[in-house]
């Protein structure tokens, strides 16, 4: 467990990280969230409903916002506060996707920050939006 130890994060920073959702990601946010969607867990269904084959929930892929803020950047200690998100575009199973997060705005004084949000497609596809308002650890 990494220890908490105060932010040196600013506005203008930016960090990047890739992550490959898998049907494994898939069932253990099912589980957790009892959302069995048969378009998550079935080819044909997915194709019925327009996709080209099952696709991730949304917030399979958006959750992996929460493991960067909490472990990589700004770290340990960082507790979320609030969270937009808006979904372009599928996420299917094994689709590498590319999190880009930058730190947009700080309340002065405060270690507050205000965070752009984004995960592409390995195409560059915008896939998932957002901002993200996070306390750093002090």
């Amino acid at each position: 467990m990494k220890t908490l130890k105060e932010s040196n994060v600013k506005t203008g920073d930016i960090h990047t990280e890739k992550l490959t959702i898998t049907s494994a990601h898939i069932q253990k946010f099912a589980d957790f969230s009892g959302d069995f969607n048969p378009v998550h867990f079935d080819d044909e269904a997915a194709r019925a409903q327009g996709f080209k084959g099952r696709i991730a929930h949304g917030m399979v892929a958006a959750s992996h916002f929460s493991k960067i803020f909490a472990n990589e950047f700004p770290g340990a200690g960082t507790i979320y506060l609030s969270q937009t998100f808006k979904f372009h575009a599928p996420v299917y199973v094994d689709d590498v996707l590319t999190y880009r997060l930058e730190v947009i705005a700080q309340k002065e004084g405060k270690p507050i920050f205000t965070v752009k949000t984004e995960a592409f497609g390995a195409d560059d596809t915008l896939r998932i939006s957002g901002e993200a308002l996070i306390r750093a650890a002090r």
